[in-house]
């Protein structure tokens, strides 16, 4: 079989996505962006210290039930908490609550802080907690499925019961998740809308513009323990497009921006007025494959796809070092990683072994190859908000090609992606997850690896989670989620070519910015100041 030149093609491929960062579109979304950021602080005074952040998801409401607007307002904004939050190591802590203890199979309490008002100033209380996971519980439907909270009960003033529908170990963690911020019942207008994020954080909402998705808030002088900045005013712009959100960090409109295109990373490295930064972070880019079809039903077939990828060029070449070679499914600091399982390290002579043993040659000569004459051809489907995503399977394109693999490529929005996976229209899906955002041994894969939508079952490895889930023993906890990882590691139907990497760039002006590894994307820490 001859070997095709990948160094030439990913060479090529970071060019063109040099070239479509720079494209028109970038330059005309930029522009929309300065107009409205000069029209947000035309009002700022001169001992206000603004700081400017870039969101990267579209901005509609600010109702704490939609979970894009929860997590701008808690790990972005700075505006509402949760009771519990998890530390950069995955160490849960207390916030909101003080404490918490399970009470039965089915129920925990949780004793809040008596020392916190919301921006209305009023108590932050057990009724109030109550009222908001209610809300929550109502209008986003995820929220059982995530928490398996069932019902909410003020037992006094300070302690919240909470009763779930199974045995589940895993609440308070589940209670560190962006979608259970607590907020005021004056959020909620008379008519029943959602009006105002009123909640617990150090900043307040000031005003919030649904059409532009620009976000404002200042510092709340009731806030319940002290903070070290010197930043009076957060602004939060919905800037979806990668590359006017770099243009904008470069022409000094914003002073925090996430997942800028690396093809511009050199650039803003070069610039005076920007600094780059660099962080590991809980999140992975996956393969699923369509265990629906009869190809995929082959383990040989999966496992030689997984050794035709290079996966440290990847890291190093493809995604410029931005993120890390996997040594299993998830990010090595996590305590509950199992590194001691079998990576199928970039061998292209074992993938095309296991794929003769499947019945795949090259029968007719023609370069690719085939089997009961019909040839080998993939369809690769991804998404476009994370950057690495697209460079990812043009590179594996290119993997496949060296080996005689035909594919084609299609690039979607999330949703649009997600809807050819639940109609099977997909042969492998290139996604990335936060692996922590329930700071739990099992929740990433009892999200991805049990309740998935491509057809891949392992009940040895269900019943595992179900244990992991309801045991209260923390080692016991972790050896069963590293026991369900090696069996789904062998089974090979989801894998994960790459660690995710979170690069910002930032203004030169930006201090005391520190990242957590925990976050669902990024957070912006209170203590974030401006020189």
């Amino acid at each position: 079989m001859k070997k095709r030149g990948i160094s030439i093609f990913l060479a090529a491929m970071i060019c063109a996505s040099a070239l479509t960062a720079c494209g028109s579109g970038a330059k005309d979304a930029a522009a929309v962006d300065t107009a409205s950021v000069s029209e947000s602080e035309a009002g700022v005074s001169d001992d206000e210290k603004v700081l400017r952040i870039a969101f990267p998801d579209t901005l509609t409401t600010v109702d704490v039930a939609n979970v894009t607007s929860a997590t701008m307002l808690k790990e972005v904004a700075g505006v509402c908490e949760t009771l519990v939050h998890a530390d950069e190591d995955f160490t849960l802590q207390p916030n909101l609550a003080t404490e918490w203890e399970m009470t039965g199979d089915n129920t925990w309490e949780f004793k809040l802080r008596d020392d916190v008002t919301f921006h209305d100033g009023t108590q932050m209380d057990a009724a109030a907690v109550k009222w908001s996971i209610e809300w929550e519980l109502a209008n986003n439907s995820a929220f059982a499925g995530s928490t398996f909270i069932e019902s909410v009960k003020a037992l006094d003033d300070f302690t919240v019961q909470f009763t779930t529908s199974r045995k589940t170990t895993d609440l308070p963690a589940a209670l560190s998740y962006v979608g259970t911020v607590v907020v005021a019942p004056s959020s909620v207008d008379d008519s029943g809308n959602f009006v105002k994020a009123v909640g617990t954080g150090y900043f307040k909402q000031d005003s919030f513009d649904e059409i532009s998705g620009t976000f404002e808030c200042s510092v709340y002088d009731g806030y319940w323990q002290p903070v070290e900045t010197n930043v009076t005013r957060r602004i939060v712009r919905s800037i979806t497009d990668a590359s006017a959100r770099s243009l904008a960090v470069q022409n000094g409109e914003i002073d925090i921006a996430s997942d800028v295109p690396f093809s511009d990373l050199e650039t803003l490295a070069d610039s005076e007025n920007v600094q780059v930064s660099k962080f590991n972070t809980a999140r992975t880019y996956f393969y699923e494959y369509n265990m629906k079809k009869d190809t995929f039903q082959d383990e040989r077939v999966r496992k030689a796809l997984i050794y035709a990828i290079n996966k440290e060029e990847i890291v190093n070449d493809v995604l410029l070092g931005v993120g890390g070679v996997p040594k299993g499914m998830l990010m090595d600091d996590m305590p509950w990683a199992n590194t001691d399982v079998d990576t199928y390290d970039y061998d292209p002579d074992k993938a095309l072994s296991l794929l003769e043993e499947a019945g795949y040659t090259d029968s007719d000569k023609d370069g690719y190859l085939d089997k009961d004459g019909e040839k080998l051809t993939l369809k690769l489907i991804t998404f476009t908000k994370r950057p690495g995503c697209q460079l990812i399977v043009q590179a594996t394109q290119g993997y496949y090609a060296n080996i005689g693999i035909d594919t084609s490529v299609e690039v979607l929005e999330w949703s649009a992606m997600n809807e050819l996976i639940q109609n099977g229209d997909f042969d492998m899906a290139l996604n990335s997850a936060a692996s922590a955002y329930i700071p739990t041994p099992a929740y990433y894969m009892d999200t991805y690896y049990k309740n998935n939508d491509i057809g891949y079952v392992n009940e040895s490895m269900n019943s595992l989670l179900d244990e992991c889930k309801a045991t209260t023993d923390m080692e016991e906890k972790y050896q069963y989620s590293k026991d369900a990882q090696a069996l789904a590691q062998e089974d090979a139907a989801i894998f994960t070519p790459a660690l995710y990497g979170a690069v910002f760039a930032l203004s030169k002006d930006v201090a005391d910015f520190q990242y957590n590894a925990a976050a669902h994307d990024f957070i912006v820490p209170y203590e974030t100041s401006l020189k």
